[in-house]
């Protein structure tokens, strides 16, 4: 009895470790660069919805939608990212939790979900971008592409948080 018990626990802290080397990221696209962020952060993928616009917030701030009865504010990442605003045709959301609470990032599509060895991971590469570089968590190599790895629940500054939950 005793051994089955250790048995149960070992293959839980085991879980738990993989849970927290969790290599996994979603690979995006917006603008035809490839970009990715943590599996872990993201909490899903919807289809666009209908936004309802909030007057004198940012460019990039679209507004809220209602999802499932919960507020979460949709940020087009195309403009937060300082590229060519495009028609909405065929984008997708991907929904994150941040301190302000839940947001939903327009990308122009997703493409995949792979595995990228966080010690390969350049997190200090010589870039120059109109991001600031806390968003950033550094440049991976992924076959013959690089991807930008970008910390989603950093997209936003805090006064811009602040602004959020008082426009929601």
């Amino acid at each position: 009895m005793r051994e089955a018990s250790q048995g149960k626990q070992s293959r839980l802290s085991a879980l738990i470790s993989d849970l927290e080397a969790d290599n996994r990221f979603l690979v995006f696209t917006v603008g035809g660069e490839g970009f990715c962020a943590p599996l872990m952060d993201v909490r899903e993928i919807i289809e666009p919805v209908p936004v309802k616009p909030v007057p004198n917030t940012k460019s990039y701030f679209l507004g809220v939608i209602n999802l499932r009865g919960e507020i979460v504010g949709v940020l087009d990442m195309r403009l937060r990212m300082g590229v060519e605003a495009k028609p909405h045709m065929h984008n997708v959301l991907i929904v994150y939790d941040s301190p302000a609470g839940p947001i939903a990032a327009l990308v122009d599509r997703v493409d995949q979900v792979v595995n990228i060895d966080t010690e390969k991971l350049d997190k200090s590469p010589s870039v120059v971008t109109k991001l600031p570089l806390e968003y950033l968590i550094g440049v991976a190599q992924h076959g013959d592409r690089l991807l930008t790895t970008v910390n989603l629940k950093k997209m936003l500054a805090e006064e811009e948080l602040v602004a959020l939950r008082h426009a929601s």
